[in-house]
C-alpha cells in the first residue's frame, strides 16, 4: 500500500525555515556591538553584492602605516641619513647628479614649452606669500565653522615649526645651488628645500584643517589626494626648473611629513558646534 505524504498542516512536520534556524543557537553577535544581530549573517546586506552579509572593510594596511610611529620614524631615518651625505659629501650624491644631467636633458628635448611655463607657474605654490595665503583663508573658514580658534592655533604651531625647522638647517648646511654657486657669508642654501616645506606643510595643514568640517568621506579624501598631488608637483616641478637638487626636495618632504603628523596627532582638534536639540 503506498504511504501518503504528510499534510502540508502536520503539526509535526517541520518547516524548511525552521530547519535553518532552530538547530543554529542565538543570532550572532554583531561585529560592532555585543547585541545580537538582529539578522542572521547570511541575509544581511553588504557593501558587495557578490558577498551577502559582508561588513564595511576595515580601515587599510596605509591609513594603520601613516598614523604608527613607525611612519615619523622612517621620514627622520631618511631625513638623517640625506643629511649627513650632503655634510660629507657622500655616495647619494652622485644620484642627485644623475637626475639633473638626465632631467636637463628632457627639458632640452621638450617639444612643449607650456609644460616649462607651467613647471615654473607651479613652483610658485611653495613661495611664502601664495601658501601662507591659502593657510590663512582655510584657517579663517575652519574657525568660522567651528566658532573656535582651535584652527588658528593649529596654523600657528605649524608656521613657527616650519621657520624653526627649516631655516636653520638651510643657514647651518649651506648647501650650494645645483649651478654649483657657493654659499655667501649670511645666505641660505638649498638643503632642505623650503619651497617643498613651505607648500607641503601650509598646504597640508589647510587640508586637514577643511577635511576635519567634511562628513563625508569621499569629499575628505579628494581633498587629501588633491593636497598630495600639489605638494608632489611642486617638489618635481623644482627638480624639472633646475632649482633643487633631488636630495633637497625629499628632505623637504621627510621634515614636513614629520611636522604635519605631530601636528594631527597633539594639537586639539577644532570640533564644530552643537546644533540645539529640537523641542
Amino acid at each position: 500500500m503506498e504511504k501518503q505524504r504528510p499534510s502540508v498542516t502536520d503539526p509535526h512536520r517541520r518547516h524548511p525555515a525552521e530547519d535553518t534556524t532552530a538547530g543554529s543557537g542565538p543570532h550572532p553577535l554583531s561585529r560592532s556591538t555585543v547585541r545580537h544581530a538582529q539578522t542572521p549573517r547570511a541575509e544581511r546586506t553588504g557593501d558587495h553584492q557578490s558577498r551577502p552579509g559582508a561588513l564595511p572593510p576595515a580601515p587599510g594596511r596605509l591609513l594603520r602605516a601613516l598614523t604608527s610611529w613607525w611612519f615619523p620614524c622612517t621620514l627622520l631615518l631618511v631625513l638623517t641619513v640625506l643629511t649627513e651625505q650632503v655634510v660629507t659629501h657622500g655616495p647619494l650624491l652622485a644620484v642627485d647628479r644623475w637626475v639633473r644631467s638626465n632631467t636637463l636633458h628632457l627639458v632640452a628635448e621638450n617639444p612643449y614649452p607650456v609644460l616649462n611655463t607651467i613647471a615654473d607657474w607651479w613652483t610658485d605654490l611653495g613661495s611664502s606669500a601664495i601658501a601662507t595665503a591659502l593657510l590663512t583663508v582655510a584657517t579663517l573658514s575652519a574657525a568660522f565653522r567651528s566658532r573656535s580658534a582651535k584652527p588658528v592655533l593649529a596654523s600657528v604651531l605649524a608656521g613657527i615649526a616650519l621657520f624653526a625647522t627649516v631655516i636653520p638647517g638651510k643657514i647651518l648646511i649651506g648647501r650650494p645651488g645645483p649651478e654649483g654657486q657657493p654659499v655667501a657669508p649670511g645666505e641660505w642654501g638649498w638643503f632642505p628645500s623650503g619651497h617643498t616645506s613651505t607648500a607641503t606643510i601650509c598646504l597640508g595643514t589647510a587640508a586637514w584643517l577643511l577635511a576635519l568640517g567634511c562628513a563625508s568621506a569621499r569629499v575628505r579624501h579628494a581633498i587629501y589626494s588633491g593636497t598630495a598631488l600639489l605638494c608632489t608637483g611642486v617638489g618635481l616641478c623644482l627638480i624639472w626648473c633646475d632649482y633643487h637638487w633631488l636630495l633637497d626636495v625629499v628632505a623637504g618632504w621627510s621634515l614636513s611629513g614629520v611636522i604635519l603628523w605631530s601636528l594631527t596627532r597633539w594639537v586639539p582638534r577644532p570640533t564644530p558646534p552643537r546644533q540645539p536639540s529640537p523641542h
